[in-house]
């Protein structure tokens, strides 16, 4: 589909962002010689899935042009969601990187401003392609139920996000988990799922991260939501 001067322009951004990313990854490892920061490059490309699968799924669905107000034609087929599910899978990841953080501390190897300085570019460049992701979808959603179901369906994925960042920070489980260790993922879902009370950390990180999104998240939309026009 042909992208808007606008668009172009938005795309540019977040791939100059990227690149300035992926040059303090570089440089850290040509100087060093260590490749802690590994992950750096792999959730960058995580984040950017999440984006791609949101916008094939925006694509696919305006192929269906004008939808009804409370109807959800054009989703209810198994294309749409495929992209869907895929889209759920890979949306946490843009946020996760705020967590990786905890990998920075004063290591002798380069300076510790510099790794602050690259974890710092990698998370703003994660919550903008998170948060465009989630905007595209919520956009289409909106057209179909409206301004407060949207809105609550909204939260349900942000929930469901946050409580995936929880299990790949603390449990250590990832996007690709799903395919090569369902049955183990889904154990620890369960486990915490019937025992709430039992994981207060489960609880803890999950809210902090659905107060962190929801709220930033909230303020993007209040600003860029589309602003019904009457009909004279």
């Amino acid at each position: 589909m042909h992208l808007s001067g606008v668009e172009k322009r938005y795309l540019q951004m977040l791939s100059t962002l990227s690149a300035l990313c992926l040059g303090f990854f570089g440089f850290r490892l040509l100087a060093t010689g260590v490749s802690r920061y590994w992950f750096v490059p792999e959730n960058l490309l995580l984040a950017w899935l999440a984006l791609g699968f949101g916008w094939v799924l925006v694509q696919q669905l305006e192929r269906r042009g004008q939808v009804p107000s409370g109807t959800w034609r054009g989703w209810l087929n198994w294309r749409a969601l495929t992209l869907t599910v895929l889209w759920l899978l890979f949306l946490p990841n843009a946020w996760y990187v705020l967590t990786d953080f905890v990998h920075v501390f004063d290591t002798g190897e380069i300076s510790y401003i510099y790794d602050i300085a690259m974890i710092s570019t990698l998370t703003l460049i994660g919550f903008l392609l998170g948060f465009t992701s989630l905007f595209m979808v919520h956009r289409q959603i909106y057209k179909r139920l409206g301004a407060g179901s949207s809105g609550a369906v909204i939260g349900i994925v942000i929930l469901l996000a946050s409580f995936a960042i929880y299990l790949g920070r603390d449990l250590r489980w990832n996007a690709w988990d799903i395919f090569t260790n369902p049955s183990g993922l889904i154990l620890s879902i369960t486990d915490r799922l019937i025992n709430p009370f039992g994981f207060p950390r489960a609880f803890n990180v999950t809210a902090i991260f659905f107060v962190v999104i929801s709220v930033m998240y909230l303020a993007i939309w209040l600003f860029l939501k589309p602003v019904a026009t009457r009909q004279s």
